[in-house]
């Protein structure tokens, strides 16, 4: 981690001497996260945030921000599903399917029940570069992927950017927590709704 934060900033000494570097490099952060699993989303959307508002004004380097951090995380995750599905991919269904759980989640991905694998992949706290790599052994329509991850990072970097900007997680890490708990009080409303629904629905 220090030595990603070092990393960081030198990138930002750079940037703001050169700023027209700004956008390449909104885009190239969530696009090494979604490839690279452990490197933290929330410290990449935060560090694009920092830069972007600093070259751009705050509002226009926001909407900047949210634009091109999701094409770069998304085209990470659609370069990685691309490897996967056209190399090694069918050996590895294969022995995902002889698993239990491991055929389940092939199922639940595959089947109708998109809100669901939405849900999940909007989850920030969750490593998306290894979901993506999960999703790419299924047999889920391109079509169907990119609506499912084109929608999922936009969500995701809206969250991080929305509550970036306010608990300023890149000099507070410790704000992540907050994190956490809105995560937790937002899922914890839709299964209210959802179980609410359904029993109105049986009545």
């Amino acid at each position: 981690m220090t030595f990603l934060l070092d990393l960081l900033d030198k990138l930002q000494q750079f940037i703001l001497s050169n700023i027209w570097f700004a956008p390449l490099a909104a885009v190239f952060l969530p696009f090494l996260e979604a490839v690279i699993p452990y490197l933290p989303l929330t410290m990449l959307v935060a560090f694009n945030l920092t830069i972007m508002a600093s070259a751009y004004g705050t509002v226009q380097g926001t909407v900047l921000t949210i634009l091109l951090s999701t094409l770069g995380s998304f085209l990470g995750m659609f370069l990685i599903f691309g490897i996967i599905r056209s190399t090694f991919g069918p050996y590895f269904v294969k022995k995902v399917e002889d698993h239990k759980y491991g055929k389940k989640f092939l199922n639940m991905v595959s089947g109708p029940n998109v809100w669901l694998v939405l849900i999940i992949l909007s989850n920030p706290f969750l490593p998306s570069s290894i979901l993506n790599y999960a999703i790419s052994l299924t047999k889920i329509k391109v079509s169907k992927y990119i609506f499912l991850t084109i929608t999922s990072r936009l969500i995701i970097v809206m969250f991080l950017v929305f509550l970036g900007s306010v608990f300023d997680i890149q000099n507070h890490p410790i704000n992540a927590l907050w994190f956490i708990l809105i995560y937790l009080v937002l899922f914890g409303i839709w299964m209210l709704w959802t179980k609410l629904k359904k029993n109105k629905e049986s009545i």
